[in-house]
């Protein structure tokens, strides 16, 4: 990489099959997929600058959730780490898919949301919660050596999102929590993929604690904002 930052505006499959025939590398993969839980809700009340209810966007419906590991796989160095967020109801074939493409699955991290959905609230337990599977990639199923930077005497699964809100993407994601794996599972000066770049918080964290970063946003929208944000950052 000539920049510490490379954003590409298109599809992920596409841009991940071009970096693999550049010989390109990464040290980890911290990404939010679409999760394909959009649906026409009557909960008006959860309109935001994006989304209307749960319907998050075109872009959340009839995705595969499955169909880029395969692609991104090839772009791992060896023992490095993984961490795709989804809906719980997606974790069982990620994760072995995952597996299939020699990501061993460690931990499900759970997200703590502050401000999660009241929807329901008198019939249902409330949605607060998001889920992330955390993996290392290594080409015999044996990974080892892998980057954990521990900050505290131990680091637990649950983590807690102070923010979570639509300001400039339906499901952004807190960046304490984003920047807290990257510093966790990377080292300064290595290399991050986000190929669901979204509005670009992965870019962000990345560049306030000196990570390299590639960004793949297929959303022309979207990837101006993040951009933009990134450019702007420090």
């Amino acid at each position: 990489m000539i920049n510490n930052i490379q954003l590409y505006n298109g599809d992920c499959i596409e841009i991940m099959q071009s970096l693999i025939e550049q010989n390109i590398k990464v040290d980890a993969v911290i990404t939010d997929p679409p999760y394909n839980i959009s649906r026409k809700t009557n909960f008006h009340t959860l309109k935001g600058a994006n989304r209307n209810g749960m319907d998050f966007g075109e872009w959340d419906k009839n995705f595969d959730v499955v169909g880029w590991i395969h692609t991104m796989s090839k772009l791992l160095k060896e023992n490095a780490n993984v961490v795709i967020f989804n809906d719980w109801k997606n974790l069982s074939d990620i994760r072995k898919e995952c597996e299939k493409n020699n990501i061993i699955i460690k931990r499900c991290l759970v997200i703590n949301k502050t401000n999660g959905a009241p929807f329901n609230r008198d019939r249902m337990f409330v949605n607060d919660v998001e889920f992330a599977l955390w993996g290392i990639y290594n080409s015999k199923n044996k990974p080892t050596g892998w980057t954990f930077n521990r900050k505290n005497p131990v680091e637990k699964c649950v983590m807690n999102a102070t923010i979570q809100h639509s300001k400039f993407h339906p499901t952004m994601k807190d960046i304490k929590v984003i920047s807290k794996l990257v510093d966790l599972l990377t080292n300064e000066g290595d290399t991050v993929l986000d190929c669901f770049m979204g509005s670009g918080t992965t870019g962000i964290a990345c560049k306030q604690l000196g990570r390299k970063f590639i960004g793949i946003e297929i959303d022309n929208n979207y990837f101006e904002i993040a951009k933009n944000r990134i450019d702007n950052e420090g």
